[in-house]
């Protein structure tokens, strides 16, 4: 889970939405714990930046050459059903975990709306 910080500009105006992202967390947690050693597992998987999607174009959530494909969404949740029943009770950065998995900066960059422009 990642820190929380009672400083954090974050939360201002948007505490629901936040509390619904912790929420998320908190399923992910509780379905790995029920689910051990029964071939279930809970994972959270999350964006290190904005996602190209409706949402994303609609609501005009900042510059789109700093937003990823999904596709790099789909490679995560790929990898991650590959992983086996031990891997459960993960918070997961989508980037941070590729990472992991052997994935270089230059692989990353098919994941970039615009291949010249890293993200945030």
């Amino acid at each position: 889970m990642p820190p929380l910080s009672e400083h954090s500009v974050f939360f201002k105006e948007k505490t629901a939405y936040e509390m619904s992202k912790f929420g998320m967390t908190m399923v992910a947690l509780g379905v790995s714990a029920e689910g051990r050693g029964k071939g279930i597992t809970g994972n959270s998987l999350w964006p290190a930046t904005i996602i190209e999607s409706l949402a994303a174009i609609n609501f005009q959530l900042g510059d789109p050459s700093m937003w990823r494909k999904a596709s790099i969404l789909a490679d995560c949740v790929t990898n991650i059903c590959e992983e086996g029943d031990e891997f459960t009770g993960n918070m997961l950065i989508d980037d941070a975990y590729l990472r992991s998995k052997g994935f270089t900066e230059e692989d990353l960059v098919q994941y970039r709306m615009d291949p010249t422009v890293e993200p945030p």
